[in-house]
C-alpha cells in the first residue's frame, strides 16, 4: 500500500477496492471536469470519507457523472486514532462554517450543534436549517486538508440530552468562570485516550445550571485563558490543545 501521492482529490463514497469503476456525484464531477479541468487519462485520489484511498485513472471527465477507475490503494494520512467530539453552541452566520471548516482540518472526529439556554431564538432556528450546509463543509474541509475521513455533522440537539448521554473517556467543558486550565487538566492525563468530548457555549456562556448537569455528567470545568473568547474561536483552541497534550502522551 503506497502513501497517497500530491493528487487531486475527490470524495467516492462508494470506493471500495482496486478495479473498480466508481462513478462520481454531481458535485465532485463538475469540480473535476469543469472547475479543474481535469480530463480523462489524468490520476486522482480518491477517498471514501471512511479511512481509505485510491488512486485512479480518470476514464470520463463528464462533469455530471465523471468516472474513475481504481488502480491502487494508498496509505492515508496519519489520524489521531482519537475519537474526537467537538459539541458547540452555533453562534450566527459564517461563523459556524468556520468553525466547522477548522475543526474538521484539525481531526475533529464528530460535530454536534447544541440548543442552549443562552442560544437566541433566531440562531436556533437557523441551526435547524443549516446542518446539510454543514456536512457539506466538514466534506470540502476533509478533502483539502488531506483527512481519509470525513467527519460527522449530528443534527442539532439539546444541550442537557447530549451531556447525559456522552460516553467519552474524557469530558470537557469550555468555563467562563473560575476552573483550571485546559492544559493543566489535559496534562493529567498519561494514558492514550480513544476518546474526548470538548464542548463550548453561546455568547455570555453556559447557565449555572448547564454547568451543574454537566459536571454532574462527567464533565470537567476548563478555562482557556484570560480572555473572553466567540465562540468558533474557543471551539478551535480547544481541539488545538487537546490534540496537541494527547499527541504528545501518545509518544
Amino acid at each position: 500500500m503506497s502513501k497517497t501521492p500530491s493528487l487531486r482529490r475527490f470524495l467516492a463514497p462508494d470506493a471500495e477496492r482496486v478495479g473498480q469503476v466508481v462513478t462520481l456525484g454531481p458535485e465532485p464531477s463538475r469540480h473535476l471536469a469543469t472547475v479543474l479541468r481535469v480530463a480523462a487519462g489524468d490520476r486522482v485520489c480518491l477517498f471514501d470519507g471512511r479511512g481509505n484511498e485510491f488512486v485512479g485513472r480518470v476514464e470520463t471527465a463528464d462533469p455530471a457523472a465523471a468516472c474513475v477507475r481504481l488502480e491502487e490503494a494508498c496509505e492515508p494520512a496519519g489520524g489521531t486514532g482519537m475519537l474526537l467530539t467537538v459539541a458547540f453552541a452555533p453562534p450566527p452566520g459564517q461563523r459556524a462554517d468556520v468553525l466547522i471548516e477548522k475543526a474538521a482540518e484539525l481531526g475533529a472526529s464528530r460535530l454536534v450543534p447544541l440548543l442552549c439556554e443562552r442560544l437566541q431564538g433566531f440562531q436556533a432556528t437557523a441551526a435547524g436549517k443549516r446542518q446539510a450546509r454543514w456536512v457539506r463543509k466538514a466534506r470540502d474541509a476533509a478533502r483539502q486538508s488531506g483527512r481519509a475521513e470525513v467527519p460527522e455533522v449530528a443534527v442539532p440537539g439539546p444541550f442537557d440530552e447530549f451531556v447525559r448521554a456522552d460516553r467519552a473517556e474524557l469530558r470537557l467543558i469550555g468555563s467562563t468562570g473560575k476552573a483550571p486550565p485546559l492544559w493543566q487538566v489535559v496534562s493529567e492525563t498519561d494514558e492514550p485516550l480513544g476518546s474526548v468530548t470538548m464542548v463550548v457555549g453561546p455568547a455570555g456562556g453556559f447557565t449555572r445550571r448547564e454547568l451543574g448537569i454537566a459536571e454532574d455528567a462527567g464533565f470537567r470545568p476548563v478555562s482557556l485563558g484570560p480572555h473572553v473568547l466567540r465562540v468558533e474561536t474557543a471551539a478551535v483552541a480547544m481541539l488545538a490543545v487537546v490534540m496537541a497534550r494527547l499527541s504528545v502522551a501518545e509518544h
